[in-house]
């Protein structure tokens, strides 16, 4: 399937069949999450992966009772990490690691200080989380390539989700991602016209 059927197939998915996804599957999908894109390759998100039933339960009445979150095969919670300096300090390591060289390491570490000068804790956190969308959206389309349906969904208590799963201060939860195999069926596609969009 190339990418323009991907695209056009997709669809938020209002109710799953509950039928657990294959672990190889997952394990794909993972991957290509940890693949997305980012500014300055930050990377400035984790994920918590809920599978578990009654904390399902538990997510569904922090989350308007909406029905993909108790009927899916896994939840993602897509969450802002804060921490932008230190994940700037592991991308450094991280090239140190692979030998880049020490000209091209410091111009990017310079970039990088730049960039996060434009950031208090504030602002850190609507950054971070401007990259979460990104992820979540690679998230949606790599399942869709491997036959599973999602839902990119928010209408959910950041603060209760972070309670209920024990999210330690600094990771935002941002955006939920349900994936596992349609009980319903996709409603036409309403998209704007062109002319609304590019100016």
């Amino acid at each position: 399937m190339d990418f323009k059927e991907l695209l056009m197939s997709r669809y938020a998915t209002k109710k799953f069949d509950g039928t657990k996804i294959d672990d190889g599957k997952i394990e794909d999908l993972f991957e290509m999450i940890r693949f997305a894109p980012s500014a300055l390759n930050l990377q400035p998100w984790k994920v918590k992966v809920v599978t578990d039933q009654d904390t399902k339960k538990k997510l569904s009445t922090a989350s308007m009772e909406q029905a993909q979150i108790k009927s899916c095969s896994h939840l993602l919670v897509f969450c802002a990490d804060t921490d932008l300096s230190g994940n700037a300090d592991k991308i450094t390591n991280l090239m140190k690691k692979v030998d880049v060289p020490d000209e091209k390491l410091k111009q990017v570490q310079e970039v990088m200080k730049i960039f996060l000068s434009n950031y208090d804790s504030e602002t850190g956190i609507y950054e971070a989380q401007c990259n979460v969308f990104i992820a979540a959206i690679t998230a949606i389309y790599a399942a869709k390539s491997l036959g599973i349906d999602s839902c990119p969904m928010q209408g959910f208590s950041a603060e209760a989700y972070s309670e209920i799963l024990e999210i330690p201060s600094g990771i935002v939860p941002t955006i939920l991602v349900p994936l596992g195999y349609p009980a319903d069926k996709p409603m036409p596609k309403l998209r704007f016209p062109k002319e609304d969009i590019f100016f």
